[in-house]
Protein backbone atom coordinates (compact mmCIF):
# COMPACT_ATOMS: atom_id res chain seq x y z
CA UNK A 1 0.00 0.00 0.00
CA UNK A 2 1.40 3.37 -1.04
CA UNK A 3 2.20 5.74 1.81
CA UNK A 4 1.14 9.41 1.40
CA UNK A 5 4.03 11.85 1.34
CA UNK A 6 4.66 14.55 3.95
CA UNK A 7 3.02 17.36 1.96
CA UNK A 8 -0.24 15.43 1.63
CA UNK A 9 -0.21 14.59 5.35
CA UNK A 10 0.26 18.27 6.23
CA UNK A 11 -2.91 18.97 4.21
CA UNK A 12 -4.93 15.99 5.46
CA UNK A 13 -4.17 16.11 9.20
CA UNK A 14 -6.13 19.33 9.89
CA UNK A 15 -9.09 17.99 7.87
CA UNK A 16 -8.91 14.69 9.72
CA UNK A 17 -8.86 16.31 13.16
CA UNK A 18 -11.68 18.72 12.29
CA UNK A 19 -13.91 15.90 10.93
CA UNK A 20 -13.96 17.28 7.38
CA UNK A 21 -11.89 14.50 5.76
CA UNK A 22 -13.41 11.99 3.36
CA UNK A 23 -13.35 8.24 3.98
CA UNK A 24 -10.33 7.84 1.67
CA UNK A 25 -8.51 10.75 3.35
CA UNK A 26 -9.19 9.24 6.78
CA UNK A 27 -7.75 5.93 5.58
CA UNK A 28 -4.56 7.62 4.35
CA UNK A 29 -4.05 9.49 7.63
CA UNK A 30 -4.69 6.39 9.77
CA UNK A 31 -2.19 4.36 7.69
CA UNK A 32 0.38 7.11 8.23
CA UNK A 33 -0.29 7.19 12.01
CA UNK A 34 0.29 3.42 12.28
CA UNK A 35 3.73 3.66 10.69
CA UNK A 36 5.54 4.87 13.83
CA UNK A 37 5.14 6.12 17.39
CA UNK A 38 6.47 9.50 16.21
CA UNK A 39 3.61 9.84 13.68
CA UNK A 40 1.10 8.94 16.39
CA UNK A 41 2.55 11.59 18.69
CA UNK A 42 2.31 14.26 15.99
CA UNK A 43 -1.33 13.38 15.22
CA UNK A 44 -2.17 13.50 18.91
CA UNK A 45 -0.58 16.96 19.21
CA UNK A 46 -2.58 18.27 16.24
CA UNK A 47 -5.80 16.78 17.60
CA UNK A 48 -5.23 18.52 20.95
CA UNK A 49 -4.77 21.84 19.16
CA UNK A 50 -8.03 21.33 17.29
CA UNK A 51 -9.89 20.65 20.52
CA UNK A 52 -8.69 24.04 21.69
CA UNK A 53 -9.85 25.55 18.38
CA UNK A 54 -13.33 24.07 18.77
CA UNK A 55 -13.62 25.53 22.28
CA UNK A 56 -12.78 29.01 21.03
CA UNK A 57 -15.20 28.69 18.12
CA UNK A 58 -18.02 27.71 20.48
CA UNK A 59 -17.25 30.68 22.72
CA UNK A 60 -17.17 32.99 19.71
CA UNK A 61 -20.74 32.01 18.78
CA UNK A 62 -22.11 33.14 22.15
CA UNK A 63 -23.57 36.66 22.14
CA UNK A 64 -21.61 37.85 25.15
CA UNK A 65 -22.99 41.41 25.12
CA UNK A 66 -26.58 40.19 25.19
CA UNK A 67 -25.83 37.75 27.99
CA UNK A 68 -24.10 40.43 30.04
CA UNK A 69 -26.98 42.87 29.46
CA UNK A 70 -29.45 40.27 30.71
CA UNK A 71 -27.43 39.72 33.85
CA UNK A 72 -27.15 43.47 34.45
CA UNK A 73 -30.95 43.88 34.33
CA UNK A 74 -31.32 41.34 37.10
CA UNK A 75 -28.89 43.25 39.26
CA UNK A 76 -29.71 46.35 41.21
CA UNK A 77 -30.50 49.54 39.33
CA UNK A 78 -27.35 51.15 40.72
CA UNK A 79 -25.09 48.62 39.14
CA UNK A 80 -23.21 49.43 35.94
CA UNK A 81 -23.20 46.87 33.13
CA UNK A 82 -19.66 45.91 32.14
CA UNK A 83 -18.79 46.47 28.51
CA UNK A 84 -16.65 44.39 26.25
CA UNK A 85 -13.67 46.52 25.35
CA UNK A 86 -11.77 46.67 22.06
CA UNK A 87 -8.80 45.05 23.78
CA UNK A 88 -10.93 42.07 24.82
CA UNK A 89 -12.19 41.55 21.27
CA UNK A 90 -8.63 41.79 19.94
CA UNK A 91 -7.51 39.12 22.40
CA UNK A 92 -10.27 36.80 21.18
CA UNK A 93 -9.39 37.35 17.53
CA UNK A 94 -5.69 36.81 18.24
CA UNK A 95 -6.42 33.52 20.04
CA UNK A 96 -8.44 32.21 17.08
CA UNK A 97 -5.80 33.25 14.54
CA UNK A 98 -2.99 31.78 16.67
CA UNK A 99 -4.34 28.23 16.50
CA UNK A 100 -3.49 27.69 12.76
CA UNK A 101 0.00 28.99 13.44
CA UNK A 102 0.41 26.40 16.19
CA UNK A 103 -0.79 23.66 13.85
CA UNK A 104 1.70 24.68 11.15
CA UNK A 105 4.51 24.82 13.73
CA UNK A 106 3.58 21.38 15.04
CA UNK A 107 3.63 19.78 11.60
CA UNK A 108 6.99 21.29 10.64
CA UNK A 109 8.81 20.80 13.93
CA UNK A 110 7.32 17.62 15.37
CA UNK A 111 7.69 15.48 12.28
CA UNK A 112 10.52 12.92 12.44
CA UNK A 113 13.98 14.22 11.64
CA UNK A 114 16.53 12.10 9.79
CA UNK A 115 18.66 10.01 12.16
CA UNK A 116 22.35 10.96 12.14
CA UNK A 117 24.61 7.94 11.72
CA UNK A 118 28.09 7.98 13.20
CA UNK A 119 30.90 7.39 10.71
CA UNK A 120 33.78 5.13 11.70
CA UNK A 121 37.26 6.65 11.99
CA UNK A 122 40.38 4.52 11.74
CA UNK A 123 43.85 5.62 12.83
CA UNK A 124 46.94 3.58 11.94
CA UNK A 125 50.57 4.08 12.93
CA UNK A 126 53.52 3.30 10.71
CA UNK A 127 56.27 0.94 11.87
CA UNK A 128 58.51 2.62 14.42
CA UNK A 129 56.12 5.57 14.88
CA UNK A 130 53.62 6.58 17.58
CA UNK A 131 50.69 9.00 17.58
CA UNK A 132 48.09 10.52 19.91
CA UNK A 133 44.33 10.34 19.26
CA UNK A 134 41.67 12.52 20.93
CA UNK A 135 38.31 10.75 21.11
CA UNK A 136 34.89 12.52 20.89
CA UNK A 137 34.32 12.23 24.68
CA UNK A 138 37.65 13.86 25.56
CA UNK A 139 39.53 10.61 26.21
CA UNK A 140 43.12 10.44 24.94
CA UNK A 141 44.74 7.40 23.32
CA UNK A 142 48.49 7.06 22.70
CA UNK A 143 48.94 4.59 19.83
CA UNK A 144 52.16 2.59 19.55
CA UNK A 145 53.97 1.38 16.44
CA UNK A 146 52.05 -0.72 13.86
CA UNK A 147 48.76 -0.33 15.73
CA UNK A 148 45.21 0.48 14.62
CA UNK A 149 42.39 2.17 16.51
CA UNK A 150 38.79 2.37 15.22
CA UNK A 151 36.14 4.59 16.83
CA UNK A 152 32.90 6.39 15.84
CA UNK A 153 32.69 10.12 15.09
CA UNK A 154 30.38 10.36 18.11
CA UNK A 155 29.45 7.88 20.83
CA UNK A 156 25.90 6.58 21.26
CA UNK A 157 23.75 6.91 24.38
CA UNK A 158 24.69 3.47 25.70
CA UNK A 159 28.45 2.92 25.81
CA UNK A 160 31.61 4.35 24.32
CA UNK A 161 33.00 1.60 22.11
CA UNK A 162 36.35 1.43 20.30
CA UNK A 163 38.37 -1.34 18.66
CA UNK A 164 42.13 -1.83 19.09
CA UNK A 165 44.61 -3.97 17.20
CA UNK A 166 48.10 -3.34 18.51
CA UNK A 167 49.26 -1.44 21.57
CA UNK A 168 47.85 1.72 23.14
CA UNK A 169 47.83 3.66 26.38
CA UNK A 170 44.36 4.94 27.30
CA UNK A 171 43.47 7.95 29.42
CA UNK A 172 39.69 7.54 29.62
CA UNK A 173 37.43 10.47 30.50
CA UNK A 174 35.33 9.59 33.53
CA UNK A 175 31.63 9.12 32.80
CA UNK A 176 29.91 6.65 35.18
CA UNK A 177 26.71 6.61 33.08
CA UNK A 178 28.51 5.63 29.86
CA UNK A 179 31.08 2.87 30.23
CA UNK A 180 34.08 2.64 27.92
CA UNK A 181 34.55 -0.67 26.08
CA UNK A 182 37.63 -1.71 24.09
CA UNK A 183 37.26 -4.67 21.74
CA UNK A 184 40.54 -6.55 21.22
CA UNK A 185 41.58 -9.67 19.25
CA UNK A 186 40.88 -13.26 20.36
CA UNK A 187 37.30 -12.48 21.51
CA UNK A 188 38.47 -10.30 24.36
CA UNK A 189 37.40 -6.87 25.55
CA UNK A 190 38.14 -4.43 28.35
CA UNK A 191 35.43 -2.49 30.18
CA UNK A 192 36.29 0.82 31.83
CA UNK A 193 34.60 3.67 33.70
CA UNK A 194 37.43 6.17 33.96
CA UNK A 195 41.09 5.29 34.30
CA UNK A 196 44.53 5.05 32.66
CA UNK A 197 45.99 1.77 31.47
CA UNK A 198 48.04 0.11 28.76
CA UNK A 199 46.78 -2.55 26.34
CA UNK A 200 48.87 -4.77 24.09
CA UNK A 201 46.75 -6.80 21.68
CA UNK A 202 48.35 -7.61 18.34
CA UNK A 203 46.22 -9.89 16.20
CA UNK A 204 49.18 -12.03 15.13
CA UNK A 205 50.16 -12.76 18.76
CA UNK A 206 48.60 -15.40 20.98
CA UNK A 207 48.33 -13.14 24.01
CA UNK A 208 46.61 -9.95 25.13
CA UNK A 209 47.98 -7.97 28.06
CA UNK A 210 46.62 -5.10 30.13
CA UNK A 211 48.53 -3.00 32.66
CA UNK A 212 46.36 -0.89 34.98
CA UNK A 213 47.92 2.34 36.24
CA UNK A 214 44.92 3.87 38.05
CA UNK A 215 41.17 3.36 38.28
CA UNK A 216 39.33 0.11 37.60
CA UNK A 217 38.97 -2.13 34.56
CA UNK A 218 37.43 -5.51 33.90
CA UNK A 219 39.05 -7.88 31.42
CA UNK A 220 36.58 -10.18 29.61
CA UNK A 221 37.44 -13.30 27.64
CA UNK A 222 35.69 -16.40 26.32
CA UNK A 223 36.17 -19.84 27.85
CA UNK A 224 34.01 -22.85 27.01
CA UNK A 225 31.56 -20.49 25.27
CA UNK A 226 31.14 -18.47 28.44
CA UNK A 227 32.27 -14.92 29.16
CA UNK A 228 34.74 -14.77 32.06
CA UNK A 229 35.26 -11.37 33.71
CA UNK A 230 38.44 -10.60 35.64
CA UNK A 231 38.47 -7.34 37.66
CA UNK A 232 41.85 -5.59 37.97
CA UNK A 233 43.41 -3.28 40.52
CA UNK A 234 46.00 -0.52 39.97
CA UNK A 235 49.53 -1.89 39.82
CA UNK A 236 48.48 -5.15 38.16
CA UNK A 237 49.39 -6.57 34.76
CA UNK A 238 47.09 -9.19 33.25
CA UNK A 239 48.29 -11.47 30.47
CA UNK A 240 45.81 -13.67 28.64
CA UNK A 241 47.05 -16.64 26.60
CA UNK A 242 44.45 -17.28 23.89
CA UNK A 243 45.90 -20.72 23.02
CA UNK A 244 45.25 -22.08 26.53
CA UNK A 245 42.61 -19.56 27.77
CA UNK A 246 44.76 -18.92 30.83
CA UNK A 247 45.11 -15.70 32.79
CA UNK A 248 48.21 -14.53 34.64
CA UNK A 249 48.17 -11.57 37.04
CA UNK A 250 51.44 -9.97 38.16
CA UNK A 251 52.35 -6.89 40.18
CA UNK A 252 54.08 -3.99 38.40
CA UNK A 253 54.62 -0.25 38.74
CA UNK A 254 53.85 0.10 35.03
CA UNK A 255 57.02 2.03 34.22
CA UNK A 256 58.36 -0.56 31.79
CA UNK A 257 54.97 -1.13 30.10
CA UNK A 258 54.13 2.53 29.38
CA UNK A 259 57.59 4.07 28.82
CA UNK A 260 57.13 3.76 25.04
CA UNK A 261 54.57 6.60 24.94
CA UNK A 262 57.26 9.00 26.19
CA UNK A 263 59.83 7.75 23.67
CA UNK A 264 61.69 5.62 26.22
CA UNK A 265 62.58 1.97 26.66
CA UNK A 266 62.72 0.73 30.26
CA UNK A 267 63.87 -2.76 31.23
CA UNK A 268 63.19 -3.96 34.78
CA UNK A 269 64.59 -7.46 35.10
CA UNK A 270 63.05 -8.00 31.67
CA UNK A 271 63.70 -11.36 30.06
CA UNK A 272 65.54 -11.25 26.72
CA UNK A 273 62.58 -12.38 24.52
CA UNK A 274 60.40 -9.59 25.92
CA UNK A 275 63.24 -7.07 25.68
CA UNK A 276 63.76 -7.94 22.02
CA UNK A 277 60.06 -7.59 21.40
CA UNK A 278 60.12 -4.05 22.83
CA UNK A 279 63.07 -3.19 20.59
CA UNK A 280 61.28 -4.59 17.55
CA UNK A 281 58.37 -2.19 18.00
CA UNK A 282 60.64 0.77 18.66
CA UNK A 283 63.09 0.30 15.79
CA UNK A 284 60.96 -1.63 13.26
CA UNK A 285 63.26 -4.65 13.06
CA UNK A 286 62.83 -8.43 13.47
CA UNK A 287 65.02 -10.45 15.82
CA UNK A 288 65.92 -14.11 15.41
CA UNK A 289 66.90 -15.68 18.74
CA UNK A 290 68.93 -18.73 17.76
CA UNK A 291 70.41 -19.53 21.17
CA UNK A 292 67.73 -20.89 23.52
CA UNK A 293 70.06 -20.62 26.50
CA UNK A 294 69.76 -16.84 26.28
CA UNK A 295 66.00 -16.87 26.87
CA UNK A 296 66.49 -16.79 30.63
CA UNK A 297 68.76 -13.73 30.50
CA UNK A 298 67.22 -10.62 32.11
CA UNK A 299 68.09 -6.97 31.65
CA UNK A 300 67.61 -3.77 33.64
CA UNK A 301 68.17 -0.30 32.25
CA UNK A 302 66.61 2.77 30.69
CA UNK A 303 67.17 4.09 27.14
CA UNK A 304 65.90 7.28 25.54
CA UNK A 305 67.83 8.41 22.47
CA UNK A 306 70.34 5.58 22.04
CA UNK A 307 70.64 3.90 18.68
CA UNK A 308 69.73 0.21 18.38
CA UNK A 309 73.34 -0.79 17.81
CA UNK A 310 74.34 0.92 21.07
CA UNK A 311 71.66 -0.96 23.04
CA UNK A 312 72.72 -4.29 21.53
CA UNK A 313 76.34 -3.57 22.41
CA UNK A 314 75.29 -3.02 26.04
CA UNK A 315 73.50 -6.38 25.92
CA UNK A 316 76.68 -7.94 24.58
CA UNK A 317 78.84 -6.52 27.35
CA UNK A 318 76.42 -7.38 30.18
CA UNK A 319 75.41 -10.90 29.06
CA UNK A 320 78.01 -11.93 26.52
CA UNK A 321 75.48 -12.25 23.72
CA UNK A 322 76.39 -11.82 20.08
CA UNK A 323 74.38 -10.22 17.30
CA UNK A 324 74.60 -9.67 13.56
CA UNK A 325 72.51 -8.41 10.66
CA UNK A 326 71.01 -11.02 8.37
CA UNK A 327 70.64 -10.60 4.64
CA UNK A 328 67.08 -10.27 3.30
CA UNK A 329 65.87 -11.09 -0.22
CA UNK A 330 63.55 -8.10 -0.55
CA UNK A 331 64.55 -5.09 1.53
CA UNK A 332 61.50 -3.13 0.33
CA UNK A 333 58.93 -5.43 1.95
CA UNK A 334 60.75 -7.08 4.83
CA UNK A 335 62.02 -5.69 8.10
CA UNK A 336 65.73 -5.68 8.84
CA UNK A 337 66.51 -9.03 10.48
CA UNK A 338 69.00 -9.33 13.33
CA UNK A 339 70.21 -12.62 14.76
CA UNK A 340 70.92 -12.97 18.48
CA UNK A 341 73.21 -15.91 19.25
Amino acid sequence: METPNTDIIEYLLPRYCSGEATVEECRQVEEWIKQSDENYRIAKQIHTLYLATDTIQVLSKVDTEKALFSVCQKMSKGSTCPKVTVVTWLQRVAAILFIPLLITFGIQNLKPRPIEIARMIEVKTNPGMTTTVHLPDGSVVHLNSESKLSYPSFFDKDKRRVTLQGEAFFEVQKDPEHGFVISTPHETKIEVLGTSFNVEAFEEDDFVSTTLIEGKVRFNYMKNRRVIAVPMKPGQKLTYDSSSSRIQLTETNGESEIAWKDGKIVFQATLLPEALRMLEKRFNVAFVLSNDYLRSEAFTGSFSHQRLERILEIFKISSNIKWRYLDTQDTMNEKTRIEIY
